[in-house]
């Protein structure tokens, strides 16, 4: 009853979060087995593709009723936000410092599972694209991606940088550099924040998530991971000139 490993449920859930604390929606959050959805779920969805949103009253941002509105797949999903006209959560099309922050990095999910898939340990594509997120946090000089509040890149960013910290490093020994102080000073932002960190799963199924895709087995096996109980890794480094703070 615990929130699973899967990012892209992380980042709805941190989407629609923002939207509970802007008052727009009141959020109520299910999980579920994939192998035995509830029945509730099974109405309108198989149960083996998620996240799954279900709006049970109220209206759009243009007063449309959307009562029973079911959403199974991201294009839904991406359509029910949107009519919220939340000004924090707009998309690259409507925001172009947005699709700014978006662009520095693209694919890092998929170069993520790539590396995990990998039988060496080659992470240059990685970090060259951690390095750019830092250049572009020290140019715009902000607590987040856009601004000094989560916005819809950090949503998409956050959950993926997590799997890299957690999954990269039981998998590949694979260790975010202290140089990339803006990007540390990133993470310590969003662990403060309640949308994260309510959102998160716990380092137990992030890891779980990898054992039937990884390479190689984690460095904490899959049975003592799930002994791990609700940790999660939110620390960061001390580096120097006080950049964390």
């Amino acid at each position: 009853m615990k929130n699973g490993g899967c990012p892209i449920c992380h980042r709805y859930f941190m989407i629609f979060y923002i939207l509970r604390e802007k008052g727009l929606i009141d959020l109520v959050v299910t999980t579920f087995l994939p192998e035995n959805p509830p029945k509730e779920v099974l109405e309108f969805s198989n149960g083996k593709h998620y996240p799954l949103v279900k709006v049970h009253k109220g209206l759009d941002a243009q007063g449309q009723d959307m009562s029973g509105l079911e959403c199974d797949t991201v294009d839904e999903i991406e359509a029910l936000v949107s009519r919220f006209e939340c000004d924090t959560l707009q998309g690259r099309r409507e925001n172009k410092i947005e699709d700014r922050a978006e662009r520095t990095f693209e694919d890092l999910l998929k170069k993520l599972n790539i590396f995990l898939k990998s039988t060496n340990n080659e992470s240059t594509g990685l970090m060259k694209i951690l390095e750019r997120i830092d250049a572009h946090l020290k140019e715009v000089g902000s607590k987040f991606m856009v601004s000094d509040t989560l916005c819809r890149a950090d949503c998409l960013l956050l959950p993926t940088i997590q799997h890299l910290r957690v999954a990269g490093k039981a998998y590949k020994d694979l260790e975010i550099p202290t140089e990339l102080t803006f990007l540390w000073r990133y993470l310590k932002n969003a662990y403060d924040s309640d949308a994260f960190k309510e959102s998160c799963p716990a380092d137990r199924e992030i890891i779980t998530q990898y054992v039937e895709k990884a390479s190689c087995k984690a460095k904490i096996p899959a049975r003592r991971s799930q002994l791990m109980g609700e940790e999660r890794t939110f620390s960061t480094p001390e580096v120097g000139n006080g950049v964390l703070e």
